[in-house]
């Protein structure tokens, strides 16, 4: 019996249609275990005759013809309709598959008894995946606790049954938010959400200047009609209060708020940006954010979201230019060998592009955020407060694969250190971690390669990350270290790049 069936949607996939098809064949599940559902959206490049020939040549290959619909939505639902298998997993035609991906996720979904299996997922060519989201495994995942709105494309295991019985389906022709309408639909309905971090399960790829579903030009009023839809379903699965408001801070942020910050608004051309893109963004927020959604928000989105109301365009110009770049000054303070552990200990403050640091101002015992520019709007302190979230900032270690990209969290731990200057105050971040190389990705040993180590901090909504290096300070010596896994010899070799980074170098030798 099939267990699981990965359901393609085609359109002029050009040649990136073979590494996906070839990263399913090559699956570790047994072949019989899994086939893959390709459905051709009537596609001009000659992609639906390559994908008849995959077909023949591949008995666990099969190939549905549809008109063209003008979006995903349709062939996904085909595709599903048609699936044979016990669950059923969304890939686009850009994207492919980790030779394990799909055996992990099978493996948790029947150890579960999961509804929706969230593979961990890697973006290539501009997609980002939040970090956040992949911190951990879990074997029954919260749609808030565990940030899983931050990523709401189809990329995920479904069990078959659960989509037929509750008839979860992709809004069909050329939709906005179509992936985000079914999958918040199906994380209110499902049982058991659980989430695979420990190993990459889908690479997730933009494919730059090639013609596909999404390529169309952005329609700021159809856009957000599309996230009134997505509020609509929280509202129908939640009630006036809490849980309403965090999860409508998540599109408030994401969708709108975000949009008119820093890169993104100033990247618009003004009177589009101004009479149109900014336009939609207020008349939604009117209708449908109530001041209460804002205390779910971080300090400068409240701050926007106060401005967004005032009608104050000008101020919310001022304020992205001047905070856009937002990033951190480090300093790797220690770095040596203690036994298996390499033990790192490192520093940051928070500084805008200019170098600037980013300063806060105490008031009757609480702590206000002093914007980077001069706002005409008046703001109340209870917007600028970061008193109760302050002091949840860390600082934290991650360690990337330079092949795949794909990263983890080390344990570490954090410390915010004040520093004051009469009523302002700046605030730094300091952590240390110990990595182990047989533990070092969420448990287990790091595979062979190149592995690259950032810092990331989390501080009032802000989380740049940097290399981690010593540019211009010493950089001692640090000998290699061999482990026995048993079965193989694992040799981590740390080294300093000609930037003055540092990367670990492992080796792992089988027998």
């Amino acid at each position: 019996m099939v267990k699981v069936s990965v359901v393609v949607p085609l359109y002029n996939a050009g040649t990136c249609l073979d590494t996906c098809v070839d990263s399913v064949l090559r699956q570790s599940l047994p072949p019989d275990d899994v086939e893959l559902v390709m459905v051709d959206d009537g596609s001009t490049d000659g992609t639906a005759e390559r994908a008849d020939l995959l077909a023949r040549n591949h008995p666990s290959i099969r190939v549905i013809h549809i008109p063209r619909s003008g979006g995903p939505g349709r062939p996904r639902n085909v595709g599903a309709d048609a699936a044979r298998g016990e669950y059923v997993y969304f890939l686009d035609q850009d994207d492919h598959l980790a030779p394990r991906g799909l055996e992990r996720m099978l493996a948790t979904a029947l150890r579960c008894d999961s509804d929706i299996v969230i593979g961990k997922v890697v973006g290539h060519g501009g997609r980002g995946v939040p970090s956040r989201l992949f911190r951990a495994s879990h074997d029954q995942a919260d749609v808030l606790a565990d940030h899983l709105l931050a990523f709401l494309t189809p990329h995920k295991l479904f069990r078959t049954e659960f989509l037929r019985t509750h008839g979860l389906r992709f809004p069909e022709g050329a939709a906005w938010l179509e992936d985000h309408r079914m999958v918040v639909r199906a994380y209110f309905l499902a049982k058991a959400i659980s989430v695979v971090a420990d190993e990459m399960c889908c690479h997730w790829v933009k494919v730059p200047g090639r013609s596909h579903h999404s390529a169309r030009r952005f329609d700021p009023r159809a856009y957000y009609q599309a996230v009134r839809e997505v509020l609509d379903i929280v509202d129908a699965y939640t009630s006036p209060g809490d849980e309403r408001d965090r999860f409508y801070a998540h599109w408030y942020h994401g969708k709108m708020l975000r949009l008119i910050k820093g890169p993104t608004l100033l990247g618009l051309p003004v009177r589009y940006r101004q009479y149109a893109h900014y336009r939609e963004i207020r008349r939604l927020a009117q209708e449908r954010f109530s001041p209460a959604v804002d205390r779910w928000l971080t300090v400068s989105t409240r701050v926007r979201a106060h401005l967004l109301r005032r009608n104050a365009y000008g101020d919310i110009a001022r304020l992205a230019a001047a905070e856009r770049g937002i990033t951190m000054t480090t300093d790797l303070e220690s770095v040596s060998w203690d036994g298996a552990d390499l033990v790192l200990s490192a520093s940051a403050h928070l500084v805008y592009a200019d170098g600037r640091p980013v300063v806060f101002r105490r008031v009757a015992g609480r702590l206000l955020w002093i914007p980077p520019c001069r706002l005409r709007t008046p703001v109340p302190d209870e917007t600028l407060d970061v008193t109760d979230t302050l002091d949840q900032s860390r600082l934290e270690f991650w360690v990337r694969d330079r092949e795949t990209t794909g990263d983890y969290l080390l344990p570490s731990r954090s410390v915010v250190k004040r520093h004051v200057d009469g009523v302002k105050e700046t605030i730094g971040l300091r952590t240390a971690t110990r990595l182990d190389p047989r533990t070092a990705k969420l448990g287990s040993p790091l595979d062979g390669g190149t592995w690259d180590l950032f810092l990331q901090a989390d501080c009032c909504g802000w989380g740049p990350r940097r290399r981690l290096g010593r540019p211009g300070g010493v950089r001692p010596s640090l000998p290699s270290r061999a482990y026995d896994l048993g079965d193989a010899r694992l040799i981590a070799r740390p080294y300093w790049t000609q930037l003055g980074n540092l990367s670990l170098r492992v080796d792992m030798r089988r027998g």
